[in-house]
């Protein structure tokens, strides 16, 4: 039970929930009222997904700098692995690309654009680009 408190609390769960708001509202801005149960759940699903997602891979990077800074976060207090944070990280990341996919190749594309810029936000992601 404690591996799965430490994988949900990678999560961040307030964070990708709100992205996942922020895209209901925008497709009530957008068309004026709510979209289709079916988009609406795919869009708001997808995005917290997504979110999750890099949160979950922001973890993996910081592991070093949350054992000095927050060794009560779950990868440094040994609640999870690395191995299994990137695991997850993936599976939502998969999971909320097949979910957009569903919606149209423009919410794809959209996506991965969300992707590559959470993927950027990692220190050392950002390090190893700046490098090469």
């Amino acid at each position: 039970m404690k591996k799965v408190k430490g994988l949900l609390r990678l999560l961040r769960f307030e964070l990708p929930f709100s992205a996942g708001v922020c895209v209901v509202m925008g497709q009530i801005l957008a068309l004026g009222e709510f979209a289709s149960a079916y988009e609406t759940t795919l869009g708001f699903l997808s995005v917290f997904f997504i979110s999750a997602s890099i949160l979950v891979l922001n973890d993996y990077f910081d592991v070093e700098t949350d054992r000095l800074n927050a060794s009560d976060r779950p990868i440094p207090s040994n609640l999870v692995t690395t191995s299994e944070a990137l695991l997850l990280s993936l599976s939502l990341m998969f999971s909320g690309l097949v979910l957009s996919y569903l919606i149209s190749s423009i919410a794809l594309l959209l996506s991965i654009i969300l992707l590559i810029i959470g993927f950027l936000y990692n220190p050392t992601l950002t390090v190893l680009f700046l490098i090469n």
